[in-house]
C-alpha cells in the first residue's frame, strides 16, 4: 500500500511541478529551499565571493525557525539546505538544526570541513541531519588550497573522516558527501576524487560546474575565471570516459544528469532542449531574508512569508525571466526533467506502476489528477492558493 500511495503522490507532485510551470502559477511548492545563514565564513574562496555580499546581514534565529516552520506546513516533499558562508560558524546551528528535524523538515548541511573536529562531527551525526556535504575541489593539495587557502584540502579531509568516524561510532547519521566545482584547473584531477572521497569515509560524490555570478545564475559568462577554455574542455571529455567508466565513480558517484553534458555546457553548445530550469523547484534565502529563484528577489520572509511571495506580480516576473533565458547553467538545483512533459510523466507512471495490486485504480486516480488541471486550463479554477500542495 506504501508503494501504491508513493506512486500517486509522486505522479501528482510532478504534475504539479508542470502545470506550475506551464501557467506560471504556483500548484507546487519548492523542493529545494537554500537558507544562507549568513556570509561569514572561515575562508575567502576565489570562486566564491559571497563574503563580499550583503556583509553584516544575518538571519535570526527566530526567522529561520519561522521560515521552517512555514515549510512544514506545506506537506510537500521539499528539502531545506543550510548553507552560507560556513554554517557551522553559527552558535545556534544545531538549535536550527533540531527544530528543523522536529517540525519533520527534511534537512541537510554543506560545509567547507574547517571547523568539522571531532567533537563538531559527533555533533553533526546525531542532529538528525539527512545529508552532510563537505566541498573538496581537488585532488591534490595545491589545487584544493590555491582555490580556498592554505591547509584547506587537510581540512576538508580530515571532517570527512571524522564524520565517518562518528557514523560508525553512533551506528547511524546522515549521508556524507563530498561535492566538487568542476573548474579549469581542477578538470585533470576530476577520475581521481571519487576513490580519494571513498578512501575517506565518504558515501556520495557530486560535481556540478562552476557558475559566474553566484547571486545571479543569468549572467553566466564562458570570459570569466576558472572557466575551461578548448584545451580544457578536451581533457575534460577525457576525465569523463573514465568516471562514467565501470568502477570509474567507485559506486559512490551521483550523477545528476549526463555527465557529457559538462562539456556542451563550457563550450557553449548547451542547449535548452537538453536541460531548463523548472523555475518553481529551488528558491534560495539569503541573509538578508530576501527570497530568490535566479536574479531578483520577489520577496522578504521577514514580511508576509515565502508562500505569500510565491504568489506576487514579482514572484511571476522572476518565473518569466528564467523561463525566456537562454543561459542554460547547468545548475541541478533548477531543474526537474520527470516533469518536463505530460509524455514523460504519463509513460513514467504507466512503468512504475505494472506490478502494482489495483492498478486500474491507481492510474484513474492519476488520470482524474490530470483532467483537474485541464479545467483549470479552460479557466475554470476549482482549488484555492493552497489546496494543491496539501498533497
Amino acid at each position: 500500500m506504501r508503494i501504491e500511495g508513493d506512486c500517486v503522490k509522486e505522479f501528482k507532485r510532478d504534475l504539479a511541478y508542470h502545470f506550475s510551470e506551464e501557467m506560471n502559477h504556483p500548484f507546487a511548492r519548492p523542493k529545494w529551499v537554500y537558507i544562507s545563514l549568513s556570509h561569514k565564513c572561515t575562508y575567502s574562496c576565489k570562486m566564491c565571493g559571497v563574503v563580499n555580499i550583503l556583509k553584516g546581514h544575518e538571519l535570526s534565529g527566530e526567522t529561520v525557525v519561522c521560515a521552517l516552520e512555514e515549510i512544514a506546513s506545506w506537506d510537500w516533499d521539499s528539502t531545506v539546505v543550510l548553507t552560507g558562508g560556513e554554517p557551522f560558524l553559527r552558535r545556534d546551528i544545531f538549535d536550527i538544526i533540531g527544530r528543523a528535524v522536529s517540525a519533520g523538515v527534511r534537512t541537510e548541511a554543506v560545509s567547507n570541513g574547517s571547523l568539522i573536529d571531532e567533537a563538531m562531527a559527533e555533533r553533526i551525526v546525531s542532529s538528525g541531519l539527512k545529508n552532510i556535504a563537505v566541498s573538496l575541489d581537488g585532488a591534490l593539495p595545491e589545487t584544493h588550497d590555491y582555490f580556498r587557502g592554505k591547509g584547506a584540502f587537510d581540512a576538508a579531509l580530515r571532517a570527512v573522516r571524522n564524520l565517518a568516524a562518528a557514523k560508525k561510532r553512533f551506528g547511524r547519521g546522515p549521508q556524507i558527501s563530498v561535492w566538487s566545482t568542476i573548474m579549469k584547473e581542477n578538470i585533470p584531477e576530476l577520475s581521481r576524487m571519487p576513490a580519494l572521497a571513498v578512501s575517506e569515509g565518504a558515501e556520495c560524490f557530486v560535481m556540478h560546474p562552476v557558475i559566474v555570478a553566484q547571486d545571479d545564475m543569468q549572467n553566466t559568462s564562458g570570459s570569466a575565471p576558472f572557466w575551461p577554455g578548448e584545451k580544457e574542455i578536451g581533457i575534460l571529455r577525457e576525465q569523463i570516459k573514465l568516471i562514467t567508466a565501470p568502477g570509474g565513480g567507485c559506486g559512490v558517484t551521483a550523477f545528476l544528469h549526463d555527465p557529457a553534458l559538462w562539456a556542451d555546457y563550457f563550450s557553449g553548445r548547451l542547449e535548452r532542449r537538453q536541460w531548463k530550469c523548472n523555475p518553481f523547484v529551488f528558491i534560495n534565502i539569503g541573509p538578508d531574508g530576501e527570497i530568490r529563484s535566479c536574479g531578483e528577489s520577489f520577496g522578504n520572509i521577514k514580511d508576509a512569508g515565502i508562500t505569500a511571495a510565491l504568489f506576487t506580480r514579482e514572484a511571476s516576473e522572476a518565473r518569466e525571466k528564467m523561463k525566456k533565458c537562454r543561459k542554460p547553467c547547468l545548475q541541478t538545483c533548477w531543474a526537474h526533467p520527470d516533469a518536463d512533459t505530460i509524455s514523460v510523466l504519463t509513460e513514467k507512471i504507466i512503468v512504475s506502476s505494472r506490478n502494482i495490486p489495483g492498478r486500474a485504480v491507481l492510474l484513474r486516480e492519476c488520470l482524474a489528477e490530470l483532467k483537474e488541471y485541464k479545467t483549470i486550463l479552460k479557466g475554470k479554477p476549482v482549488y484555492t492558493r493552497g489546496d494543491k500542495c496539501s498533497r
